[in-house]
Order: C-alpha cells, then sequence, then structure tokens
C-alpha cells in the first residue's frame, strides 16, 4: 500500500512537470511580436511583416507589394533584399509564393541599427532596422527609438502584435519561413507615423482598429490616397442638360411632296450608316408635286438648258452671241443640271429616297409610316457620336463667380465625377444677361464622356477661383455616412484602419473639406471604406491579443 502511495505521488509530479513544461512553451509561443514597415513609391507600397531579428537565428521577413494606382498585388516573379548591419551586408533574392507575396529568410550576422533594402523590378524601398544580440529580450514595451532621433520610428523597434484566432482576416505568411505566421490584423504599441516614397517607416496600428488584410483588398475595388490641403473657392451645384452641338445632328426634310413609307423597320435610336436609305416618297393621287411629276419636270429642264447652253456656245465662238447670253445659258444650265443630279441620286422606281447623311442613328420620328408630305416637311433627327453642349441656368446672384471659374467638375447619373479637363471640354457660353426667366445661361463644350447620351441631366460643380483657407481636403468617395455622420477610414497600417468621424465641408463633386477630425497627411482609404465598414464589427483589432499560432 505504501508503494502504491509513492507511485501515485510520483506520478502526479511527473504529470505536473509535464504541464509546467508546456505551460511555459507556449508562453514563450504567445509573447512572439509581429513588427510592421510601410514605404511608398510613385508605383509601389511596400509593407513588410517580421517577429524581430536576432543575430544567428533564421528571421522571417514578409514582403506584401501592391501596384499602385490599381492597388492590386505586383505582377513581379522575383524579389531582392539587402540586410546591412555592423558593417556585414547580406543578399537574398525571393520568388512571390503568392502573387505580390515574397518571404525572405535573414540569418543575421552582426547587432545594431542597420538598413534592408528591397527591391521590386525598378523600385526600391529602404528600411530603418534593428538586430538583437544573441540571448538578447524581446522588448515588450513602447516603442524605442535609436541615437538618429527620427520620430516616425524604426523598423525592429515598433512591436506589432498579432490575432491568433483564425477568421477571414487574417493575412498568413506561410511559405518560406518557417513557424512565421504574420497576420494582417497586426497591431503595434508606439506612435503612428506616415512613410514617403521610397524611405520606409514603422506603421502602427491601434486597439479598435479594423482589420483588413491585404488579401481581402487585393480582391475588391480598394485605393488610399493622402489627406492635402487645399482652398476651394465658392462652389455652385447646379443641373444641366446635356444636348449635341449643331455640327452633329440634322433633320431631314421632304424634298417633294408625296407618301412618306419607312425603309425597314425604322424606330427611335435605330443606328444608321452613312448614305442608308431612311425614308421613301413615292407619288400618290394628288398630280401636284408630286414626285415622279417632279423629277420628269427636272430632266426635261436639264435637257433643254443643256441643249440651249451647246448652241449658244458655238455661237459665241462666231461672236454671233453677246457674252451676256452666252453666260446667261450657262448659268441656266448649271442650275438645271444640278437639280436633276440632286433628283436622280436619290430617285428610283418612281419614288424619291431620302438617306441619312453620316453614321450615327436616329433620335426622333417627326412623322408617321403614310402620312402624306410636302417640300420642306422635316421628316426624322439623325445625330452621331461627337462634342456635346451641356447647358444651365444659374440665378443671377451667381454671375461674379461665372467671371472668374477655376474649375467645373461634372457629375454623372451613375455618381462618376469627370473633370473639364477629363472630359476635353471648356467653357463655351457665359450670359452677358438674364434670359425671359431671370436665368444666366452657362454652356460649356466637351468630348469624351462615356456612356451619356444626349437628353440627360448632369450635375456641374463651378469653382470660382477667389482664394480662400486652406482647408484638409480628400476624394469624396472616402466618405462613408452614418445615420446622418460622416466618417472615414484613416490607415494606420496597410492591415489596420481607424474608424474616425469627421464634420465635412463644402464638395466641387470629387474633393470634399474636412473641417474637423482629419490633419493633411494622414492616409485614408477612397475606394472601398463600405466594405471596412461591413467588417469592422469582425474584425476590429483586440489590444490584448498578441499570440501567434
Amino acid at each position: 500500500m505504501k508503494k502504491i502511495f509513492l507511485l501515485a505521488i510520483l506520478a502526479i509530479a511527473v504529470c505536473g512537470c509535464g504541464s509546467h513544461s508546456h505551460d511555459h512553451e507556449s508562453n514563450a509561443h504567445a509573447h512572439a511580436h509581429i513588427h510592421g514597415f510601410t514605404a511608398y513609391t510613385d508605383s509601389t507600397e511596400f509593407f513588410l511583416q517580421h517577429e524581430g531579428l536576432q543575430v544567428g537565428h533564421k528571421s522571417c521577413i514578409t514582403l506584401y507589394a501592391t501596384s499602385l494606382p490599381s492597388f492590386k498585388p505586383a505582377d513581379t516573379a522575383v524579389a531582392e533584399a539587402r540586410l546591412e548591419v555592423g558593417g556585414k551586408s547580406q543578399s537574398m533574392k525571393a520568388n512571390a509564393g503568392e502573387k505580390g507575396v515574397f518571404h525572405f529568410d535573414f540569418v543575421p550576422e552582426a547587432s545594431g541599427e542597420g538598413t534592408l533594402a528591397v527591391k521590386l523590378g525598378n523600385d526600391e524601398a529602404h528600411f530603418h532596422i534593428g538586430v538583437h544580440a544573441h540571448g538578447a529580450e524581446h522588448d515588450h514595451g513602447e516603442e524605442s527609438h535609436s541615437g538618429h532621433g527620427d520620430s516616425h520610428g524604426h523598423a525592429g523597434e515598433a512591436h506589432e502584435h498579432s490575432h491568433g484566432h483564425d477568421h477571414d482576416s487574417h493575412q498568413h505568411a506561410h511559405g518560406e519561413c518557417d513557424g512565421a505566421h504574420a497576420h494582417g490584423d497586426a497591431h503595434a504599441h508606439g506612435h503612428h507615423s506616415h512613410s514617403h516614397a521610397g524611405h520606409g517607416e514603422a506603421t502602427d496600428g491601434k486597439p479598435g482598429d479594423v482589420a483588413f488584410s491585404k488579401e481581402q483588398s487585393w480582391k475588391i475595388d480598394f485605393a488610399t490616397a493622402v489627406a492635402r490641403k487645399s482652398s476651394f473657392g465658392g462652389t455652385v451645384k447646379v443641373a444641366a442638360r446635356v444636348e449635341a452641338t449643331p455640327g452633329n445632328f440634322t433633320t431631314l426634310v421632304a424634298t417633294v411632296s408625296g407618301k412618306v413609307q419607312y425603309v425597314g423597320n425604322l424606330v427611335t435610336g435605330k443606328e444608321t450608316g452613312a448614305g442608308e436609305p431612311l425614308f421613301y416618297l413615292e407619288g400618290s393621287d394628288v398630280t401636284e408635286n408630286d414626285a415622279s411629276v417632279k423629277f420628269a419636270e427636272a430632266e426635261s429642264s436639264y435637257e433643254v438648258a443643256k441643249a440651249d447652253f451647246e448652241r449658244k456656245k458655238l455661237l459665241f465662238a462666231d461672236k454671233i452671241v453677246s457674252e451676256r447670253d452666252y453666260q446667261s445659258s450657262e448659268a441656266a444650265y448649271r442650275q438645271a443640271e444640278a437639280r436633276y443630279m440632286s433628283m436622280k441620286r436619290n430617285y428610283g422606281g418612281g419614288r424619291v429616297i431620302l438617306k441619312s447623311p453620316f453614321k450615327g442613328y436616329v433620335t426622333t420620328l417627326l412623322v408617321s409610316n403614310g402620312d402624306y408630305v410636302t417640300p420642306g416637311t422635316p421628316l426624322a433627327t439623325v445625330q452621331r457620336e461627337g462634342d456635346m453642349n451641356i447647358t444651365a441656368e444659374l440665378p443671377v446672384r451667381y454671375a461674379p463667380q461665372l467671371q472668374n471659374i477655376a474649375s467645373v467638375n461634372i457629375e454623372l447619373p451613375s455618381g462618376r465625377v469627370f473633370s473639364l479637363e477629363d472630359a476635353g471640354g471648356h467653357v463655351q457660353a457665359v450670359g452677358s444677361s438674364v434670359n425671359s426667366c431671370n436665368m444666366i445661361p452657362f454652356t460649356l463644350s466637351a468630348r469624351n464622356i462615356a456612356n451619356v447620351v444626349p437628353g440627360s441631366v448632369v450635375t456641374l460643380y463651378i469653382t470660382s477661383s477667389t482664394i480662400g483657407e486652406l482647408n484638409v481636403v480628400v476624394p469624396r468617395t472616402a466618405l462613408v455616412e452614418e445615420m446622418g455622420a460622416f466618417f472615414v477610414f484613416v490607415q494606420n497600417s496597410p492591415v489596420s484602419f481607424e474608424k474616425r468621424s469627421v464634420e465635412v465641408g463644402a464638395t466641387d463633386g470629387a474633393s470634399v473639406k474636412i473641417l474637423k477630425g482629419l490633419t493633411a497627411g494622414e492616409r485614408v482609404v477612397t475606394k472601398g471604406a463600405v466594405a471596412l465598414k461591413l467588417s469592422q464589427g469582425a474584425g476590429a483589432l483586440d489590444p490584448h491579443a498578441g499570440h501567434v499560432h
């Protein structure tokens, strides 16, 4: 019995040691930190993540490369990295395991502060990086700065924690880096900083940020932009109508009397080719001005005028008739010839054919099939693609602003916004007096507005060039409305976004003033903000989550 009791105590001790060892191992594993750094060039966003570098230990560095301005994964097969610390230089190439994702396994040879240069095609970004000495404790505390005094923070010093929970917003860096799971919703302690082109800086998430992985942003229409300071003058918003310019439409009219016969299935909106027959004018019981009668008269007049001209031409050569008589007969002949040839081109089978003057489409049918018409009766309007006039009417109080226009933006019914320059347009006319409705007419001419048909109503934002106070300005697409309030998503790192309430001011259709809540230089989401809003409930960052599984 005593022996059994001793064996039981020993078994409990063994189990207790095993449990302690596992807990110690788990705790050591749980204290891994993720460092995040971001740099921008004109064409690439570089986003790096790693768990800290230590001399003599393999350190996984993961690069997420995003092509700008599409914000899709960079279509480059190979990336290069060069680590320089303590006089030691190490270089490595990595193939894209997934499109836009590269893994580098470095074993640092020296400790201290150094640089990491990452090259992708013709783009290169440089990051300040720190390597710990062998056996050095991994600091859990706040971000520290090196002796360089860089207020932005240094790579290797800002510590980002990754979530250990497996959900769709996690950014996994699997592949060549053994055991490194760098989650895209990682966040860091420390002060947020902004990157400059080609210069990498530590980018930190904050507790409560919305997590949105690179894989998620690559799958949707996503973009970010830096808030800037700008000055709007007074901006006038007004509805305007789009119409074809006079040179791009014409009205077909009857040349003779007759009964209208449509050619084929003629309907409004039908596309037409240049010279394509649209109407026949056929003879009727009314003989006066009948097509066949008119053609016979034109042919007879032509033959008589031709014979008279040829006879007088011979007589004039013999000085028998005067020069005046000769010229008179020539003029009569030319007129008769022109009329006859015109009718001949459009006459056949006892009827006159009316054709489309150019490639375009029928915008209006003004007569019905079978109607009787007389010469000059409008039959249809035909229009072709080309320049368009956009016409608005403004109250008299806006007259001073119309005399000092800085820019005009055009918002289509779809919500898409064109600047006047993008539309290939210019200000055509500003009324110098009011019309019968006591309004000032204002007309633009535009060329390159896709999918807008004449008759459409668009919105104009007319901005004057008066100098005003500088305000923070962001693209209007960055705004998300919620219960009457506006907010934007501010990027704290390429995978971590802060939902921030803002107070908005005037808009020119493309951009909007931010009166409160945002600082110039902060980067905001300009496309995809609605997707972030939808994911914010499931993707908020937990300040206590620091486990890396």
